[in-house]
């Protein structure tokens, strides 16, 4: 038999979840059963690292709000490709896949929501827009996929929709990767000047209001007080990063704030921290909350959406509401004065991650659900052909 043609829609080029969640698909989804493209708006870290690996990709743009002639683009295209299953990844590619896969008789057409609507920061009247369109790709849709309850729970309350059509597979972590017992932080302090027993917090992700970097700054300034020596580590680029430099050091916190920029290191990062910070406003299933559990560290996350499917507040990791800054930093305190507490909380994470949230559980997940879209995609071309 031929490998199935597997088409993925990636929302945009640069590093997130979504993009995160596509490659790790990608690098493991078996290649004799699998013959996969990637449709990429632009060329960026995505597209790099797809290419990398030997997937094809198509660049494709497709404009913020809805483009006849770009549908149009999308529909001739998906002809051509002729994909037996199509997974596209955020709202506007969801809007798009689906109408377009429709057209083009896409015989399987799957859904991922990585993030709720109301969690996006948009304009009240963009979001009218994609919530008006989420309904017709949920009409239009095989399968809505999504990464976490708490987005499944909130997209049958919102959309009063047949819950059957709605399927959670919660992102998953590689614990080979992502392993304490091989890999090494130390060469990542010495990089950057540290101390073997400098206390160090990490926040790793993209710099957009979401994330939550000013609230982890505005808590640094009550963690110093308490450990002078604490020195932070912010991994990651965008938008607000000219912001949070100034915002640091407008607030004397320059000397203990290190901006890496972007890294591919993130296994050697994690492995430097003392603790990890992830003080977001919004998450759908955060990969770098997983990845930091894979390595047995001591978390301080924020109670939002899935993130409270992952830990338990006070066994695998200290849960705090979103800004709350003071909160923030008493929990992150804590876990740098109390060594043996916090290691207690990283071990626990690290079974947690193992029992629960491995990779190899996520890919086989996805496979069984592509296999029963394909069966129920074939039956429904052959009733269509008689």
């Amino acid at each position: 038999m031929r490998p199935t043609r597997l088409l993925h829609l990636a929302d945009t080029a640069d590093r997130g979840g979504g993009e995160t969640y596509l490659f790790l698909l990608a690098d493991r989804l078996p290649r004799d059963r699998y013959a996969l493209s990637v449709l990429c708006p632009s060329e960026g870290l995505l597209s790099e690292r797809l290419r990398k690996i030997g997937v094809h990709v198509v660049l494709f743009e497709i404009p913020r709000l809805l483009s006849p002639a770009a549908l149009l683009r999308l529909i001739r295209l998906l002809r051509k490709l002729r994909p037996d299953i199509m997974q596209s990844h955020g709202a506007r590619m969801n809007f798009y896949a689906a109408l377009a896969g429709r057209w083009a008789g896409v015989p399987v057409i799957v859904s991922t929501i990585h993030n709720s609507l109301y969690d996006y920061p948009i304009s009240s009247i963009r979001r009218s827009l994609y919530l008006l369109g989420e309904r017709l790709t949920f009409a239009l849709s095989d399968q809505i996929l999504c990464v976490a309850d708490a987005l499944a729970q909130d997209l049958i309350r919102r959309s009063s929709r047949d819950p059957a059509k709605i399927q959670v597979i919660r992102n998953g972590v590689d614990l080979e990767a992502f392993d304490p017992k091989t890999v090494d932080g130390s060469t990542v302090r010495r990089a950057f000047g540290l101390e073997k027993d400098t206390p160090l917090i990490g926040i790793v992700g993209r710099m957009t209001p979401q994330k939550g970097h000013r609230d982890l700054l505005t808590a640094l300034v009550q963690i110093k007080a308490s450990v002078p020596t604490v020195r932070v580590m912010i991994v990651g680029d965008g938008p607000l990063r000219d912001e949070l430099v100034q915002y640091a050091g407008g607030h004397r916190l320059d000397d203990c704030c290190i901006f890496t920029g972007m890294r591919e290191d993130i296994p050697a990062i994690m492995g430097a921290l003392d603790v990890v910070a992830l003080p977001s406003l919004s998450e759908g299933l955060p990969f770098i909350l997983l990845e930091a559990m894979a390595m047995g560290k001591p978390v301080v996350a924020t109670r939002v959406n899935g993130v409270s499917e992952v830990v338990e507040d006070g066994v695998t990791a200290f849960l705090v509401p979103p800004r709350t800054p003071d909160l923030l930093a008493q929990a992150i305190i804590t876990l740098l004065l109390n060594r043996k507490l916090a290691s207690m909380l990283g071990a626990a994470a690290r079974r947690q991650a193992e029992r629960c949230f491995g990779l190899d559980r996520m890919i086989q997940d996805v496979e069984t659900l592509y296999e029963e879209l394909l069966a129920h995609g074939g039956s429904r071309e052959e009733s269509r052909k008689a």
